[in-house]
């Protein structure tokens, strides 16, 4: 299932880990099928590529975007 892909390695934060069973439970409901790790993972960085105001909402509340 990896095939075409690089392999990009990142750190995640442990609740966000620990979140991505949910994620993928409620993707395989909505889906009726079975959604990979790798899928997933992928699909959320291209819904974040399309929309960098979501990321940009949760960097500002871990602090980004702060007058100091």
């Amino acid at each position: 299932m990896n095939e075409g892909r690089d392999q990009v390695p990142y750190f995640l934060r442990k609740e966000v880990i620990s979140a991505e069973g949910d994620l993928q439970d409620t993707l395989e409901e909505m889906l009726g099928e079975t959604v990979y790790k790798s899928d997933y993972r992928e699909a959320a960085m291209v819904v974040a590529q399309r929309n960098p105001e979501f990321v940009a909402e949760v960097l500002r509340e871990w602090g980004y975007d702060l007058e100091v």
